[in-house]
């Protein structure tokens, strides 16, 4: 017992001199590396606010409408001299309206001439209608829509002759929104005025009608 004491009390008589020893010659024992501070992750970006809705102050109410196209016109069905040929024309057209949403009624003055293909004879049409439409709603920015409308036409022909006689229409097209209360229509009407009578003894009475293919646009206020 007494020889385990010796040598334990050797032991630590040899660990302390070796420890003084290292203090001795500038020696230290190594410090511990410091903790490294991590700052917490930054917050994820926020979510880029959503646009705001675009809101359609225009309401249903009146509106005017101008257009022009092509009026096609089909074979004048004469009297007396079968039928004349008819060369393509300028179609004008202006309306003054009013909008229900999904149904409209205007007042339109329209006005085309064609020549004879033929000769140097014409006819010109001006027409005074009451139309009608409707309006179909897809939920998108554009609209079909039927339409129909009746009339007074006057006809003016060769040698400065005129007639007046009821008229009539029927027709379809698309409406595209391209701004508030602002709208581009694309259309086509099929236009009949009665048979109108002419002193033009070669020519007699006359049938005759007319499909037209129109743009323009139209304004709500």
């Amino acid at each position: 017992m007494k020889q385990i004491t010796r040598m334990a009390t050797l032991g630590v008589l040899l660990l302390a001199g070796a420890t003084g020893t290292a203090f001795a010659n500038g020696t230290s024992a190594p410090e511990p590396e410091p903790i490294r501070y991590m700052p917490p992750p930054p917050p994820p970006p926020a979510p880029a606010p959503a646009p705001a809705p675009v809101v359609d102050t225009c309401e249903p109410g009146a509106y005017i409408s101008i257009s022009a196209g092509l009026g096609i016109p089909e074979n004048a069905e004469t009297q007396y001299s079968g039928e004349d040929e008819m060369d393509n024309g300028i179609a004008l057209n202006g309306a003054l309206g009013y909008d229900f949403g999904d149904a409209r009624l205007e007042a339109a003055v329209g006005y085309q001439k064609h020549d004879f293909k033929y000769g140097d004879d014409d006819l010109s049409l001006l027409t005074v209608m009451a139309n009608a439409y409707y309006d179909i709603d897809t939920g998108s920015d554009i609209t079909p829509y039927l339409m129909a409308g009746a009339g007074w036409a006057h006809i003016g022909m060769p040698s400065d002759e005129s007639d007046d006689v009821f008229a009539w229409q029927v027709g379809a097209g698309l409406g595209f929104k391209i701004a508030d209360c602002t709208t581009l229509d694309l259309g086509y009407r099929y236009l009949r005025p009665n048979k109108f009578e002419t002193n033009e003894r070669n020519i007699g009475d006359v049938k005759w009608a007319v499909h037209n293919i129109m743009l323009g646009l139209r304004f709500n206020f």
